[in-house]
C-alpha cells in the first residue's frame, strides 16, 4: 500500500499540528498561584530562619507561611524580623510598621550580602 506524495505531507502536515497543539496546551500552563499550592512549613520567622540556614537547596521554591513583625518597608516589598524579605506580585497597602503579619510565598534564597532571606509572590493571610 503506497502512499502518494500529496497523503504523506498531509501526514506529516497532521503531525506537526497535533504535536504543536498538544505542545501548546500541556507545557505552556501557567504555573500554579501561590494560594492553590501545598504549603512546606507553618510558623514564625524565627522559627524558619535556622533551618534555611542548615540547608537553603532544600526549601527552594517551596511554599512557606510566615509569621513576624514589620520592620519595614519599600515600593516592592517588605522585610519581616529584619530578615526576611517579602516580594509582591501586586502592590499591598501597609499601613502601619511594626505590626504582626502573616505572609504566604515562594522561597526563592538566601542572600548571603544582605544575610536576608527572600521570598517572592508573597500574599499577607493576616
Amino acid at each position: 500500500m503506497n502512499l502518494s506524495k500529496k497523503n504523506k505531507f498531509i501526514v506529516f502536515l497532521l503531525a506537526i499540528c497535533c504535536s504543536g497543539y498538544v505542545y501548546y496546551t500541556h507545557l505552556m500552563k501557567p504555573p500554579a498561584s501561590i494560594e492553590s499550592r501545598q504549603v512546606a512549613f507553618t510558623g514564625t520567622a524565627a522559627e524558619f530562619s535556622p533551618k534555611v540556614q542548615e540547608n537553603a537547596n532544600e526549601w527552594l521554591n517551596n511554599i512557606v507561611v510566615l509569621e513576624g513583625v514589620l520592620t519595614s518597608k519599600d515600593e516592592n516589598g517588605i522585610t519581616l524580623n529584619n530578615r526576611i524579605y517579602c516580594q509582591f506580585s501586586t502592590r499591598q497597602k501597609i499601613v502601619v510598621a511594626e505590626q504582626t503579619l502573616q505572609i504566604k510565598g515562594r522561597f526563592i534564597g538566601y542572600d548571603d550580602l544582605l544575610n536576608e532571606l527572600k521570598l517572592d509572590q508573597c500574599i499577607i493571610q493576616k
